[in-house]
């Protein structure tokens, strides 16, 4: 297993994660994630907000770019 670092959109900030010996992504290590059902808690928050809080976090850098909640790095 290695560690390796990618650059989460929603996040904006690196985020440690750990890769198996095909480079395939096993594990996330961030405090935005929630292990147990693998929903990003940025995106929750984002979703759950006015209209105009969706539209704004859609056009920013993508980050929105599909309606689901889990993790785009996983």
């Amino acid at each position: 297993m290695a560690t390796t670092t990618i650059r989460c959109p929603v996040a904006q900030r690196d985020i440690d994660c750990e890769a198996d010996f095909e480079g395939m992504i096993t594990r996330v290590f961030c405090t935005e994630l929630d292990e147990r059902t693998g929903i990003c808690r940025l995106k929750r928050n984002a979703l759950e907000g006015g209209p105009l809080t969706q539209l704004l976090e859609r056009v920013s850098e993508h980050t929105l770019d599909s309606r689901g909640l889990t993790c785009g790095l996983r």
